[in-house]
């Protein structure tokens, strides 16, 4: 009987080599778009700085401070609040719009530079040789690290966004349920910076060049940002209230007196005695208007549908999982795609 003893260094040398593949394979990834990277980095950073920089000029003036100079116009205390004010004002306005724009931003650079570029220029099989790794496990690599850096950065966004908007949450739209500020204030904007990602990837898998594909990564993102703007109000059951309409009372309900202040309002409708509900809109001015309308038309009461704030984060965590569903399918076309197309 006789054995064969083979030196521990040689045995162990293919397991270590494939150890070193698969850990070059994020290495070679992270060096090839680490300019993408530091760029989103600092602009992170200065997102962060305007934001929060312009939130600490505005609490250097205390209220107590800030009352005691009355309405005078000579109070140089109150000028300067005024104008510390008036920044942090315009640029939390215009951070809900950027909010909304960040995955966009990310789709097309995912169709791009990340996916399809390496394709139309022909160095995708160099890439894919020289990083010993198979076009589905490069696609891996890259669609992971992406996640990651593409979910951190979102989380980070709306610490800053929640941090900054605090102050003046629910006044003038800010917050609440405005698009950007809706957004921006929960889960919902890292879903949608990932389903960004992934339609980015899809296209640019699909589409094999550069400028078609970021086209189809943006417009894709931004049909599904209006689309989830537009049926969020039908994700979560609504609260409802009822006030008698008559001819003594035409005008239509109010926020404050017959729901609470700063709901999202679903809808609001005319209802006859047999429950049919009439549009307010078409009882229009040449009809009689509201009033006679209604009288015509036999309405007993009026009903509005509509989400109070504590609807929020049930809406914002069902409209998450739906927008995480449409980026793992669009994930699973892309490595379909590949699979397909490459031996």
């Amino acid at each position: 009987m006789t054995a064969t003893l083979t030196p521990a260094g040689r045995a162990d040398a293919p397991a270590s080599a494939a150890r070193d593949r698969r850990a070059a394979l994020p290495r070679a990834v992270l060096r090839l778009h680490r300019t993408a990277l530091v760029v989103g980095a600092v602009l992170v950073g200065l997102f962060t700085l305007l934001l929060l920089g312009s939130l600490l000029w505005r609490s250097a003036y205390s209220p107590a401070e800030v009352a005691a100079c009355g309405t005078g116009s000579g109070c140089p205390g109150l000028n300067a609040y005024e104008t510390a004010h008036t920044v942090y004002w315009s640029l939390l306005n215009q951070s809900q719009n950027v909010l909304l724009l960040v995955p966009l931003v990310i789709a097309a650079y995912a169709a791009g530079p990340l996916t399809a570029r390496e394709r139309e220029l022909g160095t995708h099989h160099l890439l894919w040789t020289q990083s010993a790794a198979s076009p589905v496990r490069w696609l891996r690599s890259t669609l992971a690290l992406g996640s990651v850096a593409v979910a951190v950065g979102a989380v980070f966004l709306v610490m800053v966004f929640r941090t900054a908007v605090a102050p003046m949450e629910g006044v003038w739209g800010f917050g609440g349920w405005e698009p950007g500020g809706y957004v921006g204030s929960g889960p919902v904007l890292v879903a949608y910076c990932l389903l960004g990602l992934a339609f980015g990837v899809c296209a640019g898998t699909l589409i094999g060049r550069a400028l078609p594909a970021i086209f189809a990564g943006v417009a894709g993102t931004g049909v599904l940002l209006v689309a989830g703007t537009l049926g969020r109000p039908w994700l979560w059951p609504v609260s409802t209230v009822v006030t008698p309409f008559s001819e003594g009372r035409g005008a239509w309900p109010s926020p404050g007196t017959d729901w609470p202040k700063g709901a999202e309002v679903r809808g609001q409708w005319l209802v006859t005695g047999d429950g049919v509900r009439i549009d307010p809109a078409s009882c229009t001015v040449p009809t009689g208007g509201i009033k006679e309308c209604g009288v015509r038309a036999g309405v007993e009461s009026w009903l509005v549908e509509f989400h109070p704030l504590s609807h929020r984060l049930p809406l914002q965590l069902v409209e998450t999982g739906l927008v995480l569903l449409l980026a793992v399918l669009a994930a699973g076309a892309a490595f379909l795609v590949l699979r397909r197309r490459t031996p």
